[in-house]
């Protein structure tokens, strides 16, 4: 099993390390001569901070002059670390957690070890002693699954174009309309659209959003909770009934929703929001009862909205024929 293999026997043991006086250019000079892709940046005998190729890009793309820059003007800080006796797969989701790819290896109570604790960067005199480091690349000797996991969920199917009021659809996506007449809405019509809301996509909400409560994205503190782990936003969740919406003949604007949240939805089920139309309020307006479902079919919330649907404008129109005739 991978979690009882600890980080202590697939870390690299002979890490480059740099002073914080060391110029960047001694630093760079560094990692060519020992092939690898960062310099730990130890004060003192405690390791302080990080210096990654990818930092060399983002400061060539900031200085017009990095030569005699110091290394600790342009270190990344505070390190982030984990304990040698964390398991491969602590190490993984911290990874993946904290978007980074080099992850020293610091023998101190005081270090992320991932798992039941919180991950809490550390920097000088309490970083403790550095012994090794683990990268994306060793730890794809022995989980490639899971090192990849975070890119291949990226790879989505592709996008196409079916209808005339979305811009693309996905293969991964559903949706069903029944009505009797899907070019008109009425009173009785349901609406149902369904995908996976995956960790890319809560990453993404919460990047857009702002909403970056930990009960979301990171493992550790989320199985603290009351929930036991990581769960999708109530509000991304309530997003699908607004992809529903979306979906209705002709150009439907939201004029107010409710929503009653009843369940959490774990990241990675596949959600289905359904939306009946229950009420002709005049003059293109509809009021929709709503609801999301979670892989089981129980419900997550639920709620009403009201709606305008206008026509579709004469573009979207004859893009539509055009389809049709194809």
């Amino acid at each position: 099993m991978h979690d009882t293999i600890p980080v202590a026997e697939i870390m690299v043991e002979d890490v480059v390390t740099a002073s914080p006086d060391a110029t960047v250019t001694e630093a760079a000079t560094l990692l060519r001569a020992e092939s690898v892709s960062s310099v730990i940046v130890v004060r003192d005998g405690d390791p302080a901070g990080i210096l990654t190729e990818g930092d060399f890009a983002t400061q060539l793309c900031e200085r017009a002059d990095l030569g005699h820059v110091a290394v600790r003007d342009v270190m990344s800080t505070p390190l982030t670390t984990i304990e040698p006796t964390a398991s491969i797969v602590d190490a993984v989701d911290l990874l993946r957690t904290t978007d980074i790819e080099h992850l020293p290896v610091v023998s101190s109570a005081e270090a992320t070890t991932g798992g039941d604790d919180d991950a809490t960067p550390t920097e000088g005199d309490d970083a403790g002693e550095l012994v090794g480091i683990v990268t994306t690349t060793e730890l794809t000797y022995y989980v490639p699954q899971l090192v990849h996991r975070a890119s291949e969920s990226r790879q989505r199917p592709p996008r196409r174009r079916v209808r005339s009021d979305t811009l693309y659809e996905r293969d991964d996506w559903d949706f069903e309309y029944r009505g009797a007449d899907e070019s008109t809405v009425s009173v009785g019509d349901v609406a149902r659209f369904s995908k996976t809301l995956s960790d890319d996509d809560v990453e993404a909400f919460a990047e857009a959003t702002g909403d970056t409560n930990r009960i979301h994205l990171d493992e550790a503190y989320a199985a603290e909770t009351r929930f036991g782990g990581r769960i999708v936003h109530g509000v991304l969740a309530n997003g699908l009934i607004s992809a529903a919406l979306a979906r209705l003949p002709g150009v439907t604007i939201y004029l107010s929703q409710e929503s009653s949240f009843r369940a959490p939805l774990s990241i990675g089920e596949r959600a289905t929001a359904v939306c009946e139309i229950v009420e002709d309020l005049d003059r293109a307006k509809y009021r929709i009862e709503t609801a999301v479902f979670d892989g089981d079919d129980a419900i997550v919330l639920e709620g009403d909205a009201v709606v305008l649907v206008d026509d579709l404008p004469p573009m979207a129109a004859r893009d539509g024929d055009a389809a049709t005739t194809q």
